[in-house]
């Protein structure tokens, strides 16, 4: 005798959006897409437990390390104060 492995509880498309903060029509779009895994249906879409962690976490922007933010904002004003003198003898 063997054993039914157990279904995964699927998400529709609707729910996803209203718990995410998100338009539907943009899930829609990015499904269509194919930006990411999904079960389809017919015409309806879900997304199971697993898929929906993995949308999540690769739409998850992470922050940058305090000495990496400090390195960029040096090398912006570096950039700043070299383009300055040019739009200093245009004006003039």
């Amino acid at each position: 005798m063997t054993t039914a492995t157990p279904l995964p509880k699927l998400h529709p498309f609707p729910e996803v959006a209203k718990r995410l903060g998100i338009p539907l029509r943009t899930l829609r779009e990015r499904s269509w897409a194919r930006q990411f895994d999904h079960v389809r249906i017919g015409r309806e879409r879900y997304l199971t437990d697993d898929q929906l962690t993995a949308l999540i976490k690769a739409y998850t922007v992470t922050s940058e390390s305090a000495s990496t933010r400090a390195d960029d904002l040096a090398k912006t004003a570096e950039r700043v104060g070299r383009r300055a003198p040019r739009q200093r003898r245009a004006a003039a």
